[in-house]
């Protein structure tokens, strides 16, 4: 059997939940035999039901699914789910006779758990199977699990020469109108985004998913606003009916923006360092359930984050536009004296977008 085949289906399956199942990750499911896909499913929106779960009741005739292999990005919950049962347990009650399995949960309730349900019922298990595959697809929710903080990604439209605008502050558009379509598949992708009030007061934009029939998938939008600067006439409280936001500040926002329901006011000290206040944000997003957390800013915001190691991974859209020394580049002095303390992120993959590249870029533990 084509292994390899049916887990890049189920893998693809999960990339069609990344960013609608909430705090839950986003696992695919395919049910294959004698070569021919029984079944398939995914996570739902909102995280319930299960991918496993949605593919085993998709089949009417369960007597299909006796003797047939499961391939499954994610291993099967071992908690009870309110019908009674884990997907591990449901797994056991089909007949399926072998399981291949990406990614090992590092939940506490399954963590290998899953696992040992299946192979106390007599199912042949495959583990880390195509591992490196699907490993991205559960770097979020793993991240927020392990670290209390959301899979940090920045995102950065530039000139050829890192310019992200010109020098009188002018940036439409450096990047094609490709690159900036699959921007917004982006966002729909991750659970939130985050800017800072002078990339609102500058671009004055909504920060939302705009692609036609993506747009319910609009991520939570996140601004760092410390003194109040953006006006609650700015399109981004007024002109996205599709998510909602949260505020943080240092400010009192005693009747701040009470007028306006979806927007949550979060207030920081104003007197703590600048790692405190980051850290203090991405947990509280953690705490919110945030996986996946974007990040589009300018070079202050892009310097401080790179400067206190915050970034897990860099999208580069590179255009073949030359601005010069005197444009704003996307990131602004590090002060750093020697090559060994730099970090370094390695390259993952490149796409191209017309004469637009996107660089995919992952933080390395290598400093050259």
């Amino acid at each position: 059997m084509n292994h390899n085949k049916w887990m890049k289906y189920a893998i693809l399956e999960a990339l069609r939940s990344k960013g609608s199942t909430g705090m839950n990750p986003p696992v695919g499911c395919v049910i294959v035999k004698n070569e021919n896909i029984i079944s398939s499913g995914r996570t739902s929106p909102g995280g319930r039901p299960h991918a496993e779960e949605n593919a085993i009741n998709n089949v009417k005739n369960k007597k299909k699914l006796v003797g047939s292999t499961i391939y499954l990005t994610l291993e099967p919950c071992a908690h009870k789910n309110k019908n009674g049962l884990s997907c591990a347990e449901l797994i056991c009650t089909t007949g399926i006779t072998e399981a291949y399995i990406s990614c090992i949960d590092m939940d506490s309730r399954t963590f290998n758990k899953g696992i040992k349900i299946l192979k106390n019922n007599n199912i042949k298990v495959i583990e880390n199977f195509m591992k490196d595959e699907s490993i991205s697809l559960y770097n979020g929710f793993f991240s927020r699990l392990i670290y209390k903080k959301p899979y940090i990604t920045l995102k950065v439209a530039c000139s050829l020469d890192g310019k992200i605008a010109l020098k009188n502050n002018r940036s439409k558009w450096i990047t094609n109108g490709l690159s900036r379509a699959y921007v917004h598949f982006i966002r729909s992708q991750n659970d939130a985004i985050l800017t800072s009030s002078s990339t609102i007061i500058s671009d004055d934009p909504l920060m939302d998913c705009r692609l036609k029939g993506l747009e319910y998938r609009s991520p939570l939008r996140v601004i760092l606003d410390r003194y109040l600067k953006v006006s609650k006439n700015h399109k981004i409280y007024n002109e996205s009916p599709y998510s909602d936001i949260v505020l943080f500040s240092v400010s009192n926002m005693n009747k701040h923006l009470d007028e306006k329901e979806f927007v949550s006011k979060i207030k920081l000290e104003d007197n703590i360092s600048n790692l405190d206040y980051f850290n203090i944000i991405f947990k509280d997003l953690a705490n919110r359930g945030i996986n996946n957390l974007l990040i589009e800013c300018g070079s202050k915001l892009n310097t401080i984050l790179l400067s206190l190691n915050l970034i897990d991974q860099l999208l580069i859209f590179r255009s073949g536009h030359i601005i010069g020394n005197d444009g704003i580049p996307f990131v602004n002095e590090l002060n750093s004296l020697e090559m060994e303390n730099l970090n370094n992120y390695k390259i993952l993959s490149t796409r191209t977008f017309g004469n637009d590249v996107l660089e995919i870029r992952k933080l390395s533990n290598e400093s050259h």
